[in-house]
Parts: structure tokens; C-alpha cells; sequence
């Protein structure tokens, strides 16, 4: 407490207000529970319907369509102790839980990155970072904490050279989302010379446990690829690199200029291609001087990550905390350039009804920008600015 008395006022004035808005959110959350944490509710019939003997898939009975169970099918096995209790206890459960791995995971990470302090108010930043995405991820009640929780027992294994148990975390955390199967390329990268073994064996290990859906429940397996095809979100809750574009080429079909569908998907090809080359490029740079940091490697993969997937939930960038945190200790933080950007930023005027081109997107896409400048913060780094001052704090 002492050390943090020392810190400017506007810190401690930026952190109150963050204990406030969290107060506010947990007050709503716990005292609505019916209305809040809706992903529990998939879980909870997901292991409901294990338990039963029943397909975990179709509608939810007094939910709304759209939630619906998009996970394969044997993983409604890991969420069947939920069925021992209510919707009520779980959601208490669960929110604990969660708590308590959000933590965990911060730990873990702070130790890895060796940065215990930012320039920017700790509470701060992980009540608004990157969309607010702790808060919606607690709101919205999803997995991604304990994603993150075991993908970084993974890093941080990986970091402390031991690639086979890296392999194996992200070979089971990619179950649920397939998606974070991208990171064992990191094995093939991270070191002078490819980690083929823990490569191969984790993706072995990936394709092993998914096909085992197809064998032990192939009729729900059918259905988990019915309920995979129909998501379609775009927007405000999954600020995606290809939902920016889809809606780029909407707006200009709203002018009357004809573009096809297919532009969308185009232009997101060439921005993965573009962010793959450049970070590639990035690596091979330093790969040559030999100065390629282990744990900078890590952060960029997570940065590529956010950028190229195709969907990319609000609450999924909850990934970026330990990068945003690592850059944010490794550059000077400039709070006049902030502040300048914040004041001239265009909002829509909905009282004039005047539409503004790409200026919804500012908002609706934060998270992604976010994304985009932690990524290029990396991978433009110097030899001088590689790592950030060393900082042993808590």
C-alpha cells in the first residue's frame, strides 16, 4: 500500500474508477444471475444432456436460439459435474472459479514476461484492456479464462525449455476451440532449430483426441459440425480481422457501389498474408543476428493470433493482456498522443442521422486495432528495446 500511495493521482484516480466499475458489473452479475453469465448455461446442459445420455445440441429450453452447445461432443463430458448442482450454484461456482484462475494466470504470466509493473494503472488496465475483455468474459460467463490459465501453464513450460508439456496443454486446451491449436507452431520458431518431436507428438495428440468424437459419438459429431457452420457473428462481439472487411465492403454497398461478397474474404486473405510475412520477416531477421528472445517469440505468436483468426470473440482477446502489459513496460508511455487520438477521434451523430464512413468501426473493432498496435510495437522492436527494464515486483 505504501508503494502504491507513491504513484501519480491520476493512477490512483483511473484505478478507483476501475473498483468502481467493477463493483457495479459483479453487483449486476450476481444479483441478476438469471440474466447473466449465459455460456454457463450452455456448459450446465451440456453436461446435463452427457449425464442423460442425451445430444448436448439443438435449442436450450428457455433460451435463445443462438446459445446453443458448439463444442464436440465428448467434451460435454467435462462439463457433466455441473449437472449436480442448479443453474443458480453453478453460475456462483463458476464466477469463483473464474476469479480465482483470472489470478492464477495473471502470476504466471507476470512471471514469465519478468514485468510486475506498467506505466498505466494496473487495475486499469485489466478492467479496459483490449475491449474490456475481462469484464464481458466475466459477464458473458465463457471459458477463456481457464483457456488462458492453461495455455500459459504451457508457456511457461515452454519458456523453461520443456516443449513436450507445452504440446500437451495446447493440445487439450484446443479441444474446445480448435482455433489455439495455432500456437504449436511456436515450436518450430521459438528455438535455432525446429522442436519437430513435440510438434508432431502435439498435434498427434490434437488430432487423436478430436477424432475420437468421430468414432465414440459420430451421430453428435455430425451435429457439432451442423452447430459449428451456422455461427456467423460479426461486430461488436467478435471484432474479427474478417468481420472489419465484411463490413468494410457493406458500407460500400450502402453507398451504391457494387463490390462483391467476396471482396471481404479477399482482403482478409491479403491481411493474413501480409501479417505472416511481416512477422516471419521479423524472425528471420532476428534469427540471423542471433538476438531472438524466447519470450518475445511467445508474445508476437499471440499478437498473430488476434489478428488472422477468422472469428475472434470480444471476450477471446482476454489472449493480449500479458503482450499489451509486456509493451506497455517496454516503450515510454505517451499520454499526450493518447489523449490527442482520443480527442479527435469521430463519432457518429445519431441525432443527425449522418453516416460516417468506417467510423462505427473504430469502436465495434477496438479490440482488433488493440491487437494491431501491440503486434507491430514487437515486432518493429530494436535490439535496445527488446526487453523492458527488469522488474522483479509482484
Amino acid at each position: 500500500m505504501p508503494r502504491y500511495a507513491d504513484r501519480p493521482r491520476w493512477h490512483i484516480a483511473l484505478d478507483a474508477w476501475a473498483v468502481v466499475v467493477i463493483g457495479a458489473a459483479l453487483w449486476q452479475i450476481l444479483s441478476q444471475l438469471g440474466a447473466y453469465q449465459w455460456d454457463v448455461i450452455v456448459y450446465w446442459w451440456g453436461g446435463r444432456a452427457f449425464v442423460s445420455g442425451q445430444s448436448p445440441y439443438g435449442p436450450i429450453p428457455g433460451q435463445p436460439v443462438y446459445l446453443h452447445f458448439v463444442y464436440p461432443p465428448l467434451l460435454a463430458a467435462v462439463f457433466a459435474p455441473m449437472a449436480a448442482f442448479n443453474v443458480t450454484a453453478t453460475k456462483l461456482i463458476w464466477i469463483t472459479l473464474k476469479a480465482i484462475a483470472f489470478w492464477a494466470t495473471i502470476r504466471i504470466w507476470k512471471r514469465a514476461t519478468g514485468v510486475g509493473t506498467i506505466p498505466v494503472p494496473p487495475v486499469f488496465f485489466f478492467t479496459f484492456a483490449f475491449g474490456a475483455a475481462a469484464l464481458v468474459d466475466f459477464t458473458a460467463g465463457n471459458i477463456s479464462v481457464f483457456e488462458q490459465l492453461v495455455l500459459w501453464l504451457g508457456f511457461a513450460a515452454l519458456l523453461a525449455k520443456r516443449p513436450w508439456r507445452f504440446a500437451i496443454a495446447v493440445a487439450l486446451v484446443a479441444q474446445f476451440k480448435l482455433t489455439p491449436v495455432f500456437f504449436l507452431g511456436v515450436l518450430l520458431v521459438i528455438d535455432e532449430k525446429p522442436r519437430w518431436g513435440p510438434f508432431i507428438g502435439g498435434s498427434a495428440l490434437f488430432l487423436a483426441l478430436f477424432g475420437a468424437n468421430f468414432v465414440l459419438m459420430p451421430a453428435q459429431a455430425r451435429e457439432f459440425l451442423t452447430s459449428v457452420q451456422s455461427l456467423g457473428e460479426r461486430g461488436w462481439g467478435d471484432p474479427s480481422t474478417l468481420g472489419v472487411m465484411q463490413d468494410l465492403v457493406d458500407q460500400v454497398q450502402g453507398v451504391g457501389i457494387p463490390v462483391a461478397p467476396a471482396v471481404a474474404y479477399i482482403l482478409y486473405v491479403a491481411v493474413v498474408v501480409a501479417v505472416l510475412a511481416i512477422t516471419v520477416r521479423w524472425w528471420r531477421a532476428r534469427a540471423l543476428e542471433r538476438r531472438n528472445d524466447r519470450l518475445v517469440i511467445v508474445l508476437v505468436s499471440i499478437a498473430v493470433y488476434a489478428l488472422i483468426m477468422p472469428r475472434m470473440k470480444d471476450y477471446s482477446y482476454l489472449a493480449l493482456f500479458p503482450v499489451g502489459w509486456y509493451v506497455l513496460a517496454m516503450r515510454p508511455f505517451n499520454t499526450g498522443s493518447i489523449a490527442v487520438f482520443a480527442a479527435l477521434l469521430p463519432r457518429p451523430l445519431p441525432q443527425l442521422k449522418l453516416w460516417l464512413p468506417g467510423v462505427t468501426q473504430a469502436y465495434v473493432y477496438a479490440p482488433l486495432a488493440g491487437a494491431l498496435v501491440v503486434w507491430a510495437a514487437l515486432v518493429g522492436i530494436s535490439a535496445a528495446q527488446s526487453k523492458p527494464p527488469a522488474d522483479t515486483a509482484a
